[in-house]
């Protein structure tokens, strides 16, 4: 939400900048003008039907308040936490970012043996740390004993290398990489020389 304030406190600024010094300078052809356009406006208004103008306020009035609370909604929402509290710190408080966990959970995973790329996501619940894992492995391992391995892993990395509290069990996604194709080759005899 900070970068859309900006965003609209920017083009405020510059709309309301020519058009503040221009009042200044020229007050009176330019609220002559703003009349002379409110006046068309009262008269188009006077001559529009009252069920196509009453529609037509309906339909500005809902997307006026669409947009209003949508900008709302925007400015209260809080942002997601990207910061969890290290727990075993003597002394003071210390947070620690969710990519730094992120980080240490694929860089322990993919040392596992069997392991080709782990991508965890984790985020901020209650004050500790959810976390989901997307693992690649070959597939000529036995999912059960890989799952433990890497679970216990997460765990191990989460609460005690990095030092924060775990919000649930870890959700691990594992999709084992088919091995290659061999390719079988058909073995050929020697050439044969044809007789002179």
């Amino acid at each position: 939400m900070n970068a859309l304030n900006r965003i609209l406190v920017v083009l405020g600024l510059l709309l309301a900048l020519p058009l503040g010094i221009a009042l200044c300078v020229a007050p009176i052809p330019i609220l002559g003008a703003i009349g002379q356009g409110l006046d068309r406006l009262l008269s188009w208004l006077g001559t529009t039907p009252a069920l196509a103008r009453i529609s037509l306020g309906i339909l500005f009035a809902l997307a006026w308040m669409v947009i209003c609370l949508l900008l709302l909604v925007l400015e209260l929402r809080r942002p997601p936490r990207r910061m969890v509290r290290v727990e075993r710190v003597d002394g003071g408080v210390v947070e620690v970012n969710l990519k730094t966990v992120t980080d240490h959970i694929a860089y322990e995973l993919e040392q596992l043996p069997g392991v080709l790329r782990a991508r965890p996501r984790a985020s901020v619940r209650r004050g500790a740390v959810a976390v989901e894992v997307e693992v690649e492995t070959a597939a000529d391992l036995t999912v059960p004993a890989q799952a433990s391995q890497i679970l216990e892993v997460v765990r191990r990395v989460v609460e005690e290398k990095v030092g924060v509290r775990l919000a649930g069990p870890p959700q691990v996604r594992i999709q084992a990489t088919p091995a290659p194709a061999v390719v079988r080759r058909r073995v050929e005899g020697p050439p044969s020389i044809p007789n002179p």
